[in-house]
């Protein structure tokens, strides 16, 4: 089966979404050489962008469960819109501070939302390969923006957030147009009255089930030993002696062998056991962190991230159908929102402790105890399948999009 017109709107919405959203790293360029910030706030900006990420995992699917996932993409969309035309003209490290947390918050809220509305635009078996090729859209986006933000901060620094703001925008219009009708039955929230606390409940539920508090747990631990590309990994290249530009070189390898890689996931993985493919995964990952102790040249890192990379390519989509498969009707969002919330937990706690490490210790003891803890996380999905009640898979797993009617308008026509 082909995928619908409307999951190809949403895969363009958030790919194009990926070109222009603010990049942290670009966020600091901006303040410092712009002398808004100094040594000292800065830190304390990033801290707080990184926080409103970090919450975006959670809010985001709970909201979108709520309210709806389409609404709310859109309306993070205008809300994109507003704080980066605030920041393109404010100065005040002050207010650039209280605006990082709700900056922050709304680089990521989409993404449970975009995660969850998959559940309700795809059958369930062509799950994997749905979010095989959203994963493609999002790195694609991810590699090429930083080079446009890059182009717009030395052209004219504001037009960093303009370029955010625009691809706002973008992702806005082409979600407007993924049909309501379709998307009403299953994302545009429910009738039961909202409460906070109704909410934090929601927000928890995830966490209450053995099967996937073990799931997310590992999926932070592994996180914490992926992530280190972005934080020890490039300080290690810079210490042998690689250039900033050829670490970013050597960074799309990564980005490359992705998209190459991950359309052919659902094939490799579509007969091994549900949990197989994050064992594989995990090792992958383990194997080639491992393999950055003794490097001290270019060939030898992207080799190792040739297999890390393989090991991304492998557990991602697969940790996303594990848990879209898991869904109780009506809570796709919130199931995708708790592993952006374990993954980008595993950054703003990960990324520093390696740091710490690396500059106590040394690289190599850093990346031969991340080798170790990778292998642990493979072992301890290996044994997850032991939890009672593992093999429970709620019968909303099953639903597939509801069929389009006799005369169903072309956006709703498979591709």
């Amino acid at each position: 089966m082909r995928l619908s017109k409307a999951f190809w709107l949403l895969w363009s919405g958030q790919t194009a979404n990926r070109f222009g959203v603010l990049v942290p790293a670009f966020l600091v360029i901006y303040l410092e050489q712009n002398e808004i910030s100094t040594k000292a706030t800065t830190p304390v900006v990033l801290a707080l962008f990184g926080a409103g990420v970090v919450v975006a995992g959670l809010v985001g699917g709970v909201v979108a469960d709520r309210f709806g996932a389409r609404r709310v993409i859109m309306t993070a969309q205008l809300g994109v819109v507003a704080i980066a035309s605030a920041l393109a003209f404010v100065d005040n490290i002050y207010v650039i501070g209280a605006c990082s947390p709700v900056a922050g918050l709304l680089t990521a809220v989409d993404r449970p939302a975009a995660a969850g509305l998959v559940t309700a635009l795809v059958p369930k078996d062509h799950f994997t390969k749905a979010y095989s090729i959203l994963h493609v859209g999002f790195n694609i986006g991810a590699s090429l923006g930083p080079v446009l933000s890059g182009f717009a901060l030395a052209a004219w620094p504001p037009a960093l957030f303009l370029l955010w703001a625009g691809a706002g925008v973008l992702y806005f219009v082409l979600v407007a147009a993924l049909p309501k009708d379709r998307l009403a039955q299953r994302s545009e929230g429910t009738a039961e009255p909202w409460s906070p606390r109704r909410a934090v409940g929601d927000m928890l539920a995830p966490f209450r089930n053995p099967v996937l508090l073990a799931f997310l747990g590992l999926s932070f631990v592994l996180a914490c030993v992926y992530l280190q590309f972005e934080a020890a990994l490039p300080l290690h290249m810079d210490h042998e002696g690689i250039s900033p530009s050829t670490i970013g070189l050597v960074f799309a390898v990564n980005a490359v062998l992705m998209v190459a890689a991950l359309p052919f996931v659902p094939k490799v993985t579509e007969r091994m056991r549900e949990n197989t493919p994050l064992v594989i995964g995990a090792v992958l990952v383990a194997i080639g962190f491992g393999l950055n102790a003794p490097a001290h040249n270019v060939p030898w890192f992207v080799g190792a991230l040739v297999v890390w990379t393989l090991g991304e390519v492998i557990y991602v989509p697969m940790a996303s159908t594990f848990l879209a498969r898991r869904s109780p009707e009506g809570a796709a969002g919130t199931y995708q929102g708790s592993f952006f919330f374990a993954w980008n937990l595993g950054l703003i706690l990960g990324g520093p402790l390696g740091i710490v490490i690396a500059r106590q210790f040394g690289y190599p003891a850093l990346w031969t105890v991340l080798a170790a803890v990778g292998i642990a996380v493979a072992i301890g999905f290996k044994a997850m399948a032991r939890i009672p009640h593992y093999a429970d898979v709620p019968g909303a797993a099953e639903l597939t999009p509801a069929p389009a009617a006799p005369a169903a308008p072309a956006s709703e026509a498979d591709v």
